[in-house]
């Protein structure tokens, strides 16, 4: 038909199901209820003796007999296969059981919301979009029978060219909401990884808050061969959910990006060929939304790039500072002469 011909694409759009509201409005409800519960985490708890044995004793009295005073490790220890539990089957839900109901909160009320925009943007957005378009390229096809009998008719022509421009636009609109909604989905899914991973984190420094000496070498080489590969040595492993987090993330914005700019492409081939043929197009328009969009994409390869290198380096920092409180790692003493004093690095 002269619609499909003129627009470039077919009439037959996504035609997703309307889900039932009150499923999103519930989802959207619970982050908002939780979050402004959350009661702040203490900053400073005091391990048992037990725990206070286990750490590294510098050889001063005044500062072994100390309490420990450390955010990120509970005060007793928690069940790893629960924990873990928890965490994938519940937004939050290993942090709550270990006591970081901050941490928690944030994981369950960002969840939430960008599952639940995601949600909303799949089936509410999207299909009404679709029938938008479908209602345009009706007009279009009306209007095109019309200009078709009377070739001299300019109303007919008008509204030939105003309608398929409609179309056109809420073609875009529903190319950039089906990416935001990837980006939107992606990010959760990246969340609820990262969640995960710091529960057993969690689970695992509350049995043992004093990790191993790492090596600096041992930390590089496996960063450099493995996105991660140096938090996973160091037993980091909050650390390594948060980088794949932003890792996955970006590369499933990275590739909608792109289908975006294969969609531009054929929308443009598509124009430039009315163009030629006396249609209204907006090839210019196109082209500006490609640029964007090839921009938006080649950030996230660059932002990848970026979050490797900074892999590397939070690796080897941490394998050097694995045994910072050890005797004579890093000492500052007093001199022998007045107001002098002797600092002492042991590689």
């Amino acid at each position: 038909m002269m619609a499909m011909r003129l627009f470039g694409f077919k009439k037959a759009v996504l035609g997703v199901s309307v889900a039932p509201r009150w499923v999103l409005v519930a989802t959207l409800a619970l982050g908002i209820f939780f979050v402004p519960r959350a009661q702040a985490e203490s900053l400073a708890e005091t391990k048992p003796d037990a725990q206070l044995a286990s750490r590294p004793l510098s050889g001063i009295p005044a500062l072994d007999s100390m309490p420990v005073h450390d955010w990120g490790v509970p005060d007793h220890p928690i069940s790893l296969p629960l924990a873990l539990g928890l965490s994938t089957v519940f937004p939050g839900g290993g942090q709550f059981y270990g006591g970081h109901t901050v941490r928690g909160s944030f994981l369950l009320g960002m969840e939430t919301v960008l599952f639940g925009l995601s949600l909303y943007t799949y089936h509410v957005d999207l299909p009404t979009r679709s029938r938008e378009i479908r209602r345009n390229l009706d007009s279009v096809d009306a209007a095109a029978q019309r200009w078709a009998l009377h070739p001299d008719d300019a109303t007919a022509r008008a509204d030939l060219d105003g309608w398929t421009q409609e179309a056109r636009r809420n073609a875009s609109l529903h190319t950039q909401y089906r990416d935001l909604a990837n980006s939107q989905r992606a990010w959760a899914a990246g969340l609820h990884f990262y969640g995960m991973a710091d529960a057993i984190d969690i689970a695992l420094r509350s049995r043992n808050p004093v990790p191993p000496p790492r090596s600096v070498k041992r930390a590089f080489v496996y960063g450099l061969l493995f996105p991660g590969g140096g938090q996973l040595y160091n037993a980091s492993y909050g650390k390594f959910g948060m980088l794949w987090m932003a890792h996955g993330a970006s590369a499933v914005s990275a590739w909608s990006r792109q289908n975006v700019v294969r969609s531009l492409n054929v929308s443009l081939a598509a124009a430039r060929a009315e163009a030629g043929e006396g249609y209204s197009s907006n090839v210019s328009d196109l082209e500006v939304d490609r640029t964007l969009y090839r921009r938006k994409r080649n950030q996230y390869f660059w932002g990848i790039a970026v979050l490797h290198v900074y892999s590397i380096m939070d690796g080897m920092v941490d394998a050097a500072l694995s045994d910072f409180d050890s005797p004579n790692r890093y000492a500052i003493g007093p001199g022998l002469e007045p107001l002098s004093f002797i600092a002492t690095v042991t590689f």
